[in-house]
């Protein structure tokens, strides 16, 4: 039991703005000694150090929980400009099933976790969050960081 903070590039560009590509790689360049202490304790049988936990954390985390999710995660905001070449790749990535194809256009159901797949990848960069996202890089991680 135990967890261990892994830092990873920014995809959430419904709030904040994607690194670029260099940024990108050497944020996970410098996350993988994380990883692999990771990997060794699990390897070794030990568990993860437990981090402290401090009243703000637990405040933080409340709001984010009761106030933040419930009020702005949805997909209402969500949409394909006319650059959508309706390849339906937003449709194949929504890992809860939420994006179906409506006359060749992205449509969003409720169930979403604002994972930001369909948005970051898109080919055609159509998909915007609102006003937000406009003119932002999207976020992919590599498949291989080091080919990169």
């Amino acid at each position: 039991c135990g967890c261990m903070e892994v830092v990873m590039p920014e995809n959430y560009i419904a709030m904040y703005s994607a690194p670029a590509q260099d940024e990108a790689l050497e944020i996970i360049r410098r996350s993988e000694k994380v990883l692999d202490e990771a990997a060794l304790l699990i390897k070794s049988g030990k568990v993860f150090p437990r981090p402290a936990v401090a009243l703000k954390d637990k405040i933080s985390s409340g709001i984010v929980n009761d106030i933040f999710y419930p009020v702005f995660v949805h997909a209402r905001k969500f949409y394909a400009d006319d650059s959508c070449i309706s390849c339906g790749k937003c449709v194949q990535v929504c890992p809860l099933d939420n994006i179906r194809l409506s006359d060749g256009k992205p449509v969003w159901g409720k169930s979403c976790t604002h994972c930001m797949a369909c948005i970051c990848r898109c080919p055609a960069e159509a998909i915007e969050y609102g006003e937000h996202s406009k003119g932002l890089i999207r976020y992919i991680c590599p498949e291989n960081p080091e080919k990169s």
